[in-house]
C-alpha cells in the first residue's frame, strides 16, 4: 500500500515539473504530494496528519490573501479614477482643500493596505514552502476561494473519542453551521447588493446626482461586503479543516 501511495505521490509531483527554478505554479494536490515527498522525517501518521493540516490551513490562508489583494487593486482603480476628477473640482473652486484632502487620505490608504498585504502574502508564501520543505516559490495554479469539502462525515458516532475532543467538535461543528449561514446570507443577499451599489452610485455619479466624496464612501461599502465575505469563507474553510483533523 505505501508503495503505491508513493507512486501515486511521484506521479503528483511530476505533473508539476518543467516550472521555473523559483517558483513552482501548483495545484492544491501537487503541493500537498510534494510535501509529503519533502518530509521524510514525518514517519508517524500523527505527524504526517499534524502537517497536512498545517499546509491546507496555509494554503487557503494564502488564497484568502491573494482574492483580498485583487479586490483591494480593483478598488483602488475606481478610486484613482475618480483623482483626476477631484483635481479638476479643486482647481475649479467647487470644493474646498479639506474634502480634496480628505479623498487623497482616502486614496494613500488604499494604496497602503495594498502594500501592507502584499508583504503578508509573501510572509504567508515563505510558511507554505517551509512546511513543503520547498526551496522554491509556491504559487498556486488556481487563485479562486472556494468551499472547502470535509473528506469524511463530520457529524457520525464520536462517542468513543474522549469528553474533550467529543466537546471540541460538536463546537466546531456548531461554528461551521454558523458559517454556512452567513455565507448563504451573501450568496442570496449580501453579494447581490454589493453589485447594486456599485452600479447605482455609478449611474448617480455620472450624472452629477452625487458628488465624488459621496461616490468614494458608498462604493467603500460595497467592497468592505465583499471583503467581509471572503474572510466568512475564510472562516468557514479553516474549521473545516480543524473539524476534518479531529474527525479523522
Amino acid at each position: 500500500m505505501r508503495v503505491i501511495l508513493t507512486l501515486l505521490l511521484l506521479l503528483q509531483v511530476l505533473r508539476a515539473t518543467g516550472q521555473s527554478d523559483t517558483t513552482k505554479v501548483l495545484a492544491f494536490d501537487d503541493a500537498i504530494a510534494i510535501a509529503l515527498l519533502n518530509n521524510p522525517s514525518f514517519v508517524s501518521d500523527a505527524d504526517q496528519k499534524k502537517l497536512l493540516w498545517n499546509i491546507s490551513s496555509t494554503w487557503f490562508y494564502l488564497l484568502l490573501q491573494l482574492n483580498e489583494i485583487q479586490l483591494l487593486q480593483e478598488h483602488f482603480a475606481l478610486l484613482c479614477d475618480l483623482d483626476r476628477v477631484a483635481a479638476l473640482h479643486y482647481q475649479e473652486g467647487n470644493i474646498e482643500l479639506l474634502e480634496k484632502s480628505a479623498f487623497l487620505a482616502k486614496l494613500a490608504e488604499s494604496k497602503a493596505n495594498i502594500a501592507i498585504l502584499d508583504n503578508e502574502i509573501n510572509i504567508t508564501g515563505n510558511h507554505l514552502r517551509k512546511l513543503m520543505n520547498c526551496h522554491e516559490r509556491v504559487v498556486p495554479a488556481d487563485t479562486n476561494l472556494f468551499l472547502y469539502e470535509i473528506n469524511k462525515n463530520p457529524f457520525g458516532d464520536h462517542s468513543y473519542r474522549d469528553s474533550d475532543t467529543a466537546s471540541k467538535i460538536e463546537n466546531l461543528r456548531l461554528k461551521l453551521e454558523s458559517y454556512f449561514i452567513k455565507l448563504q446570507y451573501f450568496k442570496t443577499t449580501g453579494l447581490d447588493h454589493a453589485v447594486l451599489i456599485l452600479h447605482v452610485n455609478l449611474v448617480k455619479f455620472r450624472t452629477e446626482e452625487i458628488d465624488y466624496l459621496e461616490y468614494t464612501l458608498n462604493i467603500s461599502e460595497a467592497f468592505a461586503i465583499r471583503q467581509k465575505y471572503l474572510k466568512i469563507l475564510n472562516d468557514y474553510n479553516q474549521t473545516a479543516l480543524e473539524l476534518e483533523y479531529y474527525v479523522n
